[in-house]
């Protein structure tokens, strides 16, 4: 009687320890950056030095040249997907993109050509005012916290060096900085994936947040 006994906690512990993987796992994936499911979808070969950009079902389905022509210049405020305290505090998950700091109204431009499929000059949600860019191979660019869009007209093309409109402070923000979010497939991806080095210095010495 006691073996059988034993024998069903065993099971019981079993299956408690198979239905506590997935949120053990998630708990691993939040810890190791949110990079991985992304590098799946776009991935910097060290070799060509190319970004080789995937579908969700592992097919190749092209290349893009890595990139200088960060969207606007200023710092490196915060890093994607971070989870620090004060984001925590806000009750805000890990960090989306890449926040790039510097004064109110400095130009924001898109880091590859595409096509505009969005503008909200509305600040009425955590992004603010934004605009939202689609790019060759499913790539989409979202660029939050604008303090103005230059409404452009839907479907324009644009590419790097063209306004689309001023770094600002609208939205969930805890000071001045674009955010920028890139995604492939819709699932998100390092910025740092796609731009080299780092943005051209601001003119200001303000304050880091």
């Amino acid at each position: 009687m006691r073996r059988v006994s034993t024998e069903v906690k065993i099971v019981f512990v079993t299956i408690a320890i198979l239905l506590l993987l997935p949120t053990f796992a998630v708990v691993v994936f939040a810890a190791s950056g949110a990079s991985l499911i992304g590098d799946a979808v776009a991935y910097l070969n060290p070799v060509t030095r190319l970004i080789e950009l995937f579908d969700p079902n592992g097919n190749k389905i092209g290349e893009v040249e890595l990139t200088t022509n960060w969207p606007v210049r200023g710092y490196v405020a915060d890093e994607f997907g971070t989870h620090g305290d004060w984001r925590q505090k806000l009750g805000l998950g890990l960090h989306s993109g890449i926040d790039i700091a510097n004064s109110v109204g400095e130009p924001v431009t898109p880091f590859l050509e595409g096509t505009i499929v969005y503008n909200d000059d509305t600040d009425d949600s955590s992004c603010g005012k934004s605009v939202k860019i689609q790019h060759e191979y499913n790539i989409t660019s979202t660029y939050c916290h604008l303090d103005s869009t230059a409404q452009i007209p839907l479907a324009s093309v644009v590419e790097p060096g063209d306004v689309i409109g001023y770094l600002g402070d609208t939205g969930t923000s805890t000071g001045p900085h674009l955010h920028l979010t890139i995604t492939v497939y819709g699932i998100l991806v390092n910025p740092r994936t796609f731009l080299e080095g780092n943005p051209e210095s601001p003119d200001y010495n303000g304050p880091t947040f």
